[in-house]
């Protein structure tokens, strides 16, 4: 499968990355001129106090500023909404998303609804916000999700069970400030299932018929620093270079994911991710993805299997993508992560169910490399269920 050779990069105006990086938030806030700031965050990373580091020194210069600290995890439509009423009645010309994906979803969200007085329902799809928002500064306070980067906003559908995307050039950062020393809190579990998370942009946009030359080295690199690192900041989480490589790994796997896009995984776990975090939802999808992939790009998946180090020479093609199937499979295991639907408490009444929602996400289906039939998504969602790797022979078709 050749590489795109027809692509467009949107991506934030500026990305400062490195440690301190944070400390220079206040004037990087002051050069927009606002005269109102909203903070949008999440009770935790508001008791640590780091939104007050923003705050104290604009409103020591004559800024208003107003903290939203109540994001919820995987917000539903109704916690969107929540934001979008705080924003519209703050009258803020500049937004700051700090924290994980979600609270940094929410600040785009809240950027734009002071802008475009619509319901947030009417944005759900691709393009359909129709003015910019106001200013936003996006910092992330996990490594993984990349919402930092890209022009997405993921809102859940709690009745429908469904995650949604709101897709606009409008809501890309005007600025992203990546300090890898904002990681160094995150638990274990935060920083496993924000860490798969970024391996999936980087391995499901390397499986993306959008996959380009831009792309193609970031997201290689993304996959060497995660499984390098991700093991090590799992089991150390004060140990700064894993906690700065997992940061650029992120960096480099949403860039990838914002130009590139995601595939097949993605939309599966969309039909689930509801009731999980989303990093383990796409992180769960990713190995039995990989192995439904296998015929339409292998040559994708043997330099997956090379940039995490378990390349074999002389070993045949669909050996080495067995091999980095397997290596997918160790690295979430490695941090505990959910292997199957069953371990999540997902029914297997309910898969073909599943797989019909899955197969209504068809804007991250039209790039993955297998067209997929309704039997496809219903046989991709019993191996999910089942939680057992192919073997060897079923990769050679």
């Amino acid at each position: 499968m050749q590489l795109r050779m027809n692509f467009s990069i949107q991506l934030p105006r500026k990305i400062i990355f490195g440690d301190d990086a944070f400390k220079e938030v206040p004037d990087l806030v002051k050069a927009f001129n606002p005269r109102s700031v909203l903070i949008v965050t999440d009770p935790v990373i508001r008791k640590i106090g780091a939104a007050e580091k923003i705050s104290e020194p604009l409103q020591s210069a004559g800024v208003n500023v107003e903290v939203y600290d109540q994001v919820e995890p995987e917000p539903s439509v109704e916690a969107a909404e929540a934001v979008v009423n705080s924003a519209r009645s703050s009258r803020c010309d500049l937004v700051i998303g700090l924290g994980g994906g979600s609270s940094m979803d929410m600040a785009k969200l809240a950027s734009i609804s002071i802008t475009n007085q619509n319901p947030i329902s009417d944005f759900v799809g691709v393009g359909k916000v129709p003015k910019p928002g106001v200013p936003k500064i996006l910092i992330p306070t996990t490594a993984g999700t990349g919402a930092e980067i890209t022009m997405n906003a993921i809102i859940s559908n709690r009745v429908e069970h469904l995650k949604m995307g709101i897709v606009s050039p409008h809501i890309i950062a005007d600025v992203a400030v990546i300090d890898p020393l904002l990681t160094l809190t995150m638990p274990p579990s935060v920083t496993a299932s924000t860490g798969l998370d970024a391996l999936t942009h980087a391995i499901e946009s390397l499986m993306s018929i959008e996959l380009n030359p831009f792309c193609e080295p970031l997201a290689l690199e993304a996959v060497r620093l995660i499984f390098r690192s991700l093991p090590k900041a799992y089991r150390d989480g004060n140990n700064l270079e894993a906690r700065r490589e997992m940061s650029l790994a992120a960096m480099f796997a949403g860039i990838s994911l914002a130009i590139s896009g995601v595939c097949a995984g993605h939309a599966a776990a969309y039909s689930f991710t509801v009731t999980v975090p989303h990093g383990v939802a796409c992180a769960l999808a990713l190995p039995y993805v990989m192995e439904m992939n296998a015929q339409a790009c292998p040559s994708r998946l043997v330099s997956v299997a090379e940039a995490a180090g378990v390349k074999r020479e002389g070993a045949g093609q669909m050996e080495n993508v067995y091999n980095a199937v397997s290596a997918v499979r160790g690295l979430m295991e490695n941090v505990k992560s959910p292997l199957s639907l069953m371990d999540i408490g997902i029914k297997e009444a309910d898969l073909d169910h599943m797989a019909e929602k899955m197969l209504t996400v068809k804007r991250l289906l039209v790039r993955n490399p297998k067209v997929l039939t309704e039997e496809d998504a219903k046989i991709l969602m019993r191996r999910m269920y089942a939680g057992e790797q192919l073997p060897l022979s079923e990769y050679k078709g």
